[in-house]
Parts: structure tokens; C-alpha cells; sequence
């Protein structure tokens, strides 16, 4: 008995997922020939390929985002052996104020005074006394003002000791052998073909 297959109708009906889309970082190619590959042997459950071609646009619209959301986790960068990543900033602020007023008076009496003798005597006596008074005032009125900032950032990473790093290494290889073309093309199968062996 002749069963009708969807590579069978790729065949004739080469645009056939000519409306496959799929969002950046998935190759519509891999995921198409990955269909073809993994279907191959199973009868379509809808045997107009018009309908199947419309069929393709509904379908990658409606898992349109659960796909965006595998990818991005698959393209998140992360260091397998850690489970701890916590990031901090922290901005300390300070304003400060210093004042500085005083009032400085100097004051002096300067007392001059001159004496002479006659030729004729050696007694000295006053001839010419001045006195100078000087003063002076000064005042200080100063006013400094300053403001400091200062943004500091921390990361503490590594491994809390919850989880071995064999068993993060497990859980990594798990996730590599996870294979999102696989995925999206089991996901087509189940809703395109019937899966009878």
C-alpha cells in the first residue's frame, strides 16, 4: 500500500515551507531538513500540500516564541561549575562644610630716644625723644565647600558548595546533548505526520 509522506510532497511542492519562520539564530534550512530527515517513513495527516504549505505558516506562528525562548537559553553565556553569581554597586555620598572667620589687631608703641654729650663733659644727656605708635587689624572670613562621590562595584562567583562540580559537569553535558533542531522537528511530527512504525 502507497502511503503519502511529506518528503514526497517536498518533492513536488518545493516551496513548501516557504513560510516557515523562525526567529534569529535558528537556521530554517537545518530545521527543515531535519523534518524531512525525521519523517521520511510516516504518512502526512493532511494530504493537500496547499494545506500543508498554509498549515506551516500557522504552525511556526504559534510556536514562534516558545522557539525564541529555547534559543535564548541555549545562548546564555555561563560558567558550568558555578551556581553562585551575585553583583553589587554601592555609591557613597558626602557634602562637607568648613568655616574659618577670626579678627587679628596688632598694636605696637615704639619709644625712640636720642642723647649727647658736650665736647667738654662726658655726662650724656637727652637730646631728641619720639615715640611711634602703629597698629593694624586684619579679619578672615573663609568658607570651603566639598562633595565626594564614590561608586564601588563587587562580584562574588564560584561554587557554594551545595552541588558538587561533577554534578554541575553532568547537568552540562545534559544540556549539550539537548538539540533544539531535534525539538522543533518532533514538535512539527507531532502535529504533521502519523507517527506509526
Amino acid at each position: 500500500m502507497a502511503t503519502m509522506t511529506l518528503i514526497g510532497i517536498y518533492n513536488v511542492t518545493p516551496n513548501l515551507f516557504e513560510f516557515l519562520d523562525l526567529p534569529d539564530g535558528i537556521d530554517a534550512e537545518t530545521v527543515r531538513d531535519n523534518i524531512l530527515l525525521k519523517s521520511a517513513n510516516f504518512e502526512v495527516l493532511y494530504s493537500n500540500p496547499e494545506f500543508i504549505h498554509d498549515a506551516i505558516k500557522v504552525w511556526s506562528a504559534k510556536w514562534y516564541r516558545t522557539f525564541d525562548r529555547w534559543q535564548k537559553a541555549l545562548a546564555i553565556d555561563y560558567d558550568p561549575l558555578e551556581n553562585y553569581d551575585r553583583r553589587e554597586e554601592w555609591t557613597d555620598t558626602g557634602n562637607g562644610k568648613s568655616k574659618v572667620e577670626g579678627t587679628t589687631n596688632d598694636k605696637a608703641d615704639v619709644t625712640t630716644q636720642q642723647k649727647v654729650s658736650a665736647y667738654n663733659s662726658d655726662t650724656m644727656r637727652d637730646n631728641v625723644e619720639t615715640t611711634t605708635e602703629s597698629s593694624s587689624e586684619s579679619s578672615i572670613d573663609n568658607t570651603n565647600t566639598s562633595e565626594t562621590k564614590n561608586v564601588r562595584t563587587g562580584r562574588s562567583h564560584g561554587n557554594i558548595g551545595v552541588t558538587t562540580s561533577q554534578q554541575m559537569l553532568e547537568a552540562e553535558l545534559s544540556v549539550a546533548r539537548w538539540n533544539l533542531y531535534d525539538h522543533i522537528a518532533d514538535l512539527f511530527l507531532s502535529e504533521f505526520v502519523i507517527p506509526v512504525y
